[in-house]
């Protein structure tokens, strides 16, 4: 018997010291709501200011595009000593210097459309940038509406250990003097020990988990764990899975994504027709020559009008155009494999919602008969019609219900919001924090390196 307490008191000094692990570390004041957790995390994610950072690189391919409507501006200078053997002079050697520069400004005046092409290319590489930033956010959003419930959990899954370790530990206490008195075996006795032991090995692990869940939270929204409430539904949930169909089509990033990326691969077909079209470009150019030989000087003011197009189509061109036609189809097959993909997510994500449903009104059903078979376990024992291990096991079973209840409830509001994500609307509008709704496109330029003259860095 000292040994069995030796082993008690060993668990309960591991449950301890997992616990006090929590509050070694000073943290920030915690959040409460489930809206106070998706609005911490928002702000402490390093993936969303990442993928904010990966739009603002892509929207510069719309500057990139106008480039073929630029004016280009080129300077040349040189500079060169000739050495030439002579008799006549003095070392055998006559020197001649040459100094000349040039300065030219080009600027395609037509180009049939090309560069137009090209914009509307790259804005549909923004769109679907835009796109899947929302698809990060919405998985973002979903760790940190997991975390939430996840603490919430395990804390009742501790308290409810916490209980059934009293529950046992008092049958123990009464094991005991029912053996002293004769209305118990020993046999009884060890079976209690056996499920105490169980017990307190148990909590040790929900001790742990608790941890876990705790420390996840904390890296995601930058605080401490507080006193989480438990969120509920969201609203307006679908009800069929039609609905639900219809509403990830129409508003979920991924498919927007693809969509976009099918439109930017169909336009590159009439880009490469535009490329192999005429253009018409103006070349204004000054120059001037400085030599030894003064008759050689000069200086020159020049405009060039320039007309070319290509008459010769070659391999590369057809090659070009087959990668180009391949790649569109590649696109247009992405788009419906993402749209197969999502409405099955969606059918998934509904079925398992209303099955947690389904599944939560079942065990609270379940608890309910546990806890009358509980209390008449107990009354029957004292008269004798059942054993200890009659009334350990209905015990049990109820210890078992509550479990369930407390991982159900979870499941069901875990299914719900993964229903919304699949849908395409877990966003912040969900919490109402509009204020969290970032706008891309007024995300600020980054200083560029470069001044609007003589490309050369001034700077790391």
């Amino acid at each position: 018997m000292g040994q069995s307490r030796t082993m008690f008191c060993g668990h309960i000094l591991c449950a301890v010291m997992l616990s006090s692990i929590i509050v070694i570390s000073p943290l920030r004041l915690g959040a409460e709501t489930l809206r106070d957790s998706v609005s911490a995390g928002l702000d402490n994610s390093d993936v969303l200011a990442a993928k904010q950072q990966s739009f603002v690189s892509t929207r510069q391919a719309i500057g990139e595009a106008k480039s073929g409507k630029e004016i280009t501006g080129t300077i040349t200078l040189s500079d060169s000593e000739l050495l030439r053997d002579s008799s006549s002079v003095s070392g055998g050697f006559k020197k001649r210097y040459s100094r000349s520069g040039s300065l030219v400004f080009s600027k395609t005046l037509a180009d049939f459309g090309e560069t137009d092409l090209k914009v509307d290319a790259a804005r549909h590489s923004v769109d679907a940038a835009r796109a899947d930033y929302s698809s990060v956010e919405q998985s973002v959003i979903l760790s940190l509406i997991t975390a939430h419930l996840d603490v919430i959990a395990a804390r009742e899954e501790a308290s409810i250990r916490k209980s059934n370790i009293a529950r046992l530990s008092a049958q123990r206490d009464a094991a005991q003097i029912r053996l002293a008195n004769g209305s118990a075996t020993p046999s009884d006795l060890a079976e209690t020990d056996a499920r105490l032991a169980r017990a307190y090995s148990d909590e040790i692990l929900t001790a742990s988990a608790l941890i876990d869940a705790e420390e996840t939270y904390l890296s995601l929204t930058g605080l401490s764990a507080g006193e989480l409430a438990t969120p509920i539904v969201p609203g307006d949930m679908p009800l069929t899975i039609l609905a639900a169909e219809q509403s990830a089509e129409q508003f979920h990033p991924d498919i927007l994504s693809v969509i976009a990326a099918e439109k930017v691969a169909r336009l590159q077909f009439p880009i490469l027709e535009a490329s192999v079209k005429p253009t018409l470009g103006l070349s204004l150019s000054a120059s001037a020559l400085d030599q030894t030989a003064t008759s050689a000087d000069k200086e020159e003011l020049s405009a060039t009008l320039t007309f070319s197009t290509p008459f010769l189509v070659t391999n590369s061109t057809r090659s070009l155009a087959r990668k180009t036609l391949s790649s569109h189809n590649q696109s247009k097959f992405d788009v419906a494999e993402q749209k197969r993909k999502t409405r099955l997510a969606v059918r998934n994500a509904f079925r398992a919602f209303h099955a947690s449903q389904g599944q939560l009104d079942a065990v609270m059903s379940e608890i309910t008969a546990a806890q009358l078979l509980a209390e008449n376990a107990a009354i029957e024992v004292e008269f004798g019609v059942k054993t200890m291990l009659d009334q350990l096991d209905a015990e049990q079973s109820l210890f078992d219900a509550k479990l369930r209840m407390a991982q159900t409830k979870q499941a069901v509001l875990l299914n719900a919001f993964k229903l919304v994500q699949a849908m395409g609307r877990l966003s912040p509008d969900l919490f109402d924090l509009i204020e969290k709704n970032i706008d891309l496109d007024l995300i600020p330029e980054p200083s560029s390196r470069y001044p609007y003259m003589l490309p050369i860095s001034v700077g790391e």
